[in-house]
């Protein structure tokens, strides 16, 4: 995480000392929850990086960032529970520079999610990093994308279930907003609308294949910080 703020140098600071933290809250703190599941390719585990690194390069989408005030842009590559998730630490953007520094850190990023489609894992993870007592926002928001519905397998170890991160998620003030990719089950908008997103001005996007990945989440982003 340091080396996510040294990066992001020179830009508004959003860790810092508790009495001085109601002077440089960011407007808007967003989580991208990416799926690494079993059931995302390698293939396709490329392609929503390369989406996500294409949005925060993109000009409509930088002009977002710059109109709606100060943001702290995160992600997470999520998939079995039982398996570490794969975290990219908290950028603060109001221009260019810290845009393309985190488009670089998902460029750079190697998968190692794979398993179960544990959503509530994933959503658990993504409401540590909004949690850091070092963070000040005033907007929290998770923007998790995935295929499938959440799988456990019986007899784990561990879980945190759906149920659990979404009440966490209540309880913090959390906005989950979702992008499914609805290509095998026609229906997962629908799941995602009942089960999975909550929260004010909460939305769904719904696509039907990973081509569409690009324009969506770009579309999505300008959406959630307009």
């Amino acid at each position: 995480m340091r080396k996510a703020f040294l990066l992001a140098a020179g830009v508004l600071a959003v860790m810092t000392a508790p009495s001085s933290q109601s002077q440089s809250c960011v407007d808007t703190a967003l989580v991208l929850a990416v799926d690494g599941s079993g059931s995302i390719t390698d293939e396709e585990y490329e392609f929503q990086k390369a989406a996500i690194v294409s949005a925060f390069r993109d000009g409509s989408v930088l002009s977002a960032i710059r109109s709606s005030g100060s943001v702290a842009v995160a992600a997470v590559f999520w998939g079995d529970g039982e398996l570490s998730s794969q975290k990219i630490g908290w950028f603060v953007m109001d221009g260019i520079t810290p845009s393309e520094q985190f488009a670089l850190e998902v460029e750079r990023n190697q998968r190692t999610a794979w398993g179960n489609t544990d959503i509530g894992g994933g959503l658990w993870v993504a409401l540590d990093l909004l949690s850091d007592p070092k963070l000040c926002a005033r907007r929290l928001i998770v923007d998790i994308s995935g295929d499938g519905r959440e799988t456990i397998a019986p007899k784990r170890r561990k879980s945190i279930s759906l149920n659990q991160a979404r009440g966490r998620a209540e309880e913090m003030g959390v906005t989950i907003n979702g992008l499914v990719i609805s290509d095998e089950e026609a229906d997962l908008a629908d799941y995602y609308d009942k089960s999975v997103i909550m929260g004010p001005n909460k939305f769904v996007m719904d696509i039907r294949k990973f081509e569409d990945f690009a324009r969506a989440i770009r579309l999505k982003l300008i959406r959630e910080l307009s």
